[in-house]
């Protein structure tokens, strides 16, 4: 690994497993110090246990947070930096599924539970981390996880694009408010995306990936890559950019 992340403080959420688990091992091992934040406790120690495989004990800690709850968020931010003295880097990554249902059959308690994590989760997060970045005054970044059917919508998930298209808008006008204090905003954007949620689901990779002009699915390790890279200081002005890598899913 290059390195490009040495001395970089990093929070992410949705840590413990798929591509927020890709994120927090790449980010690990580009140099930076990461806690892992998610809400899975067996999967939090999986992951956690595969990055002390690293070597870096003294760079890396564990914290359960649920997104959905503003104090726990403020904890978490408040623990990166009790920790590491500093933050440099907040990932929204938390997010929730869902099946594929038509809009007539939708709950409101299914909407309200996917707009929760998946809106509202991100909000919280950036909020809290934002506030320290400006204070700190020496820029920073910001992403979130956003989705290609947040530009692309399919059938049966309105109430998931719907918030994944939110956190874009979010993320633009985001990007927008705090260019003046150096703080990068950004969203990473996966197409179908090899993830335990996406491949749970009977037959759903194989009708996505015939809107996929390449026919193949996204690694986490991927979009880990892409992530990294952007939260470096070689890419000083990438802002308010979706990140795609969705195998060319939004252009078709």
């Amino acid at each position: 690994m290059s390195g490009r992340l040495k001395g970089k403080s990093i929070i992410v959420t949705g840590g413990e497993s798929g591509i927020g688990r890709a994120i927090a091992l790449r980010c690990l091992d580009e140099g930076a110090s990461v806690v892992i934040s998610g809400i899975s406790e067996a999967d939090m120690e999986n992951t956690y246990s595969e990055a002390l495989k690293k070597g870096i004990d003294e760079r890396v800690q564990k914290l359960i947070t649920d997104v959905t709850e503003p104090d726990q968020v403020q904890q978490a931010i408040d623990f990166t930096v009790e920790k590491f003295g500093r933050l440099d880097a907040a990932i929204a990554n938390a997010g929730a599924f869902c099946s594929s249902t038509p809009f007539g059959d939708w709950s409101v308690e299914e909407m309200e539970r996917l707009v929760s994590v998946n809106l509202t989760g991100v909000f919280y997060l950036l909020h809290a981390a934002a506030k320290v970045l400006v204070s700190q005054g020496e820029g920073g970044s910001l992403l979130a996880t956003g989705s290609s059917t947040g530009i692309r919508p399919i059938p049966n998930l309105v109430p998931y694009t719907s918030t994944k298209g939110g956190v874009h808008q979010m993320m633009r006008g985001l990007a927008v408010e705090l260019a003046p204090h150096k703080i990068k905003v950004n969203t990473i954007v996966p197409g179908m995306a090899e993830t335990r949620p996406v491949i749970s689901q009977q037959g759903y990779v194989e009708a996505g990936l015939k809107m996929v002009p390449m026919n193949e699915i996204v690694q986490p390790d991927e979009l880990a890559a892409f992530v990294a890279l952007s939260l470096s200081d070689e890419i000083p002005h990438i802002t308010g950019t979706l990140l795609k890598v969705d195998a060319g899913r939004t252009s078709a």
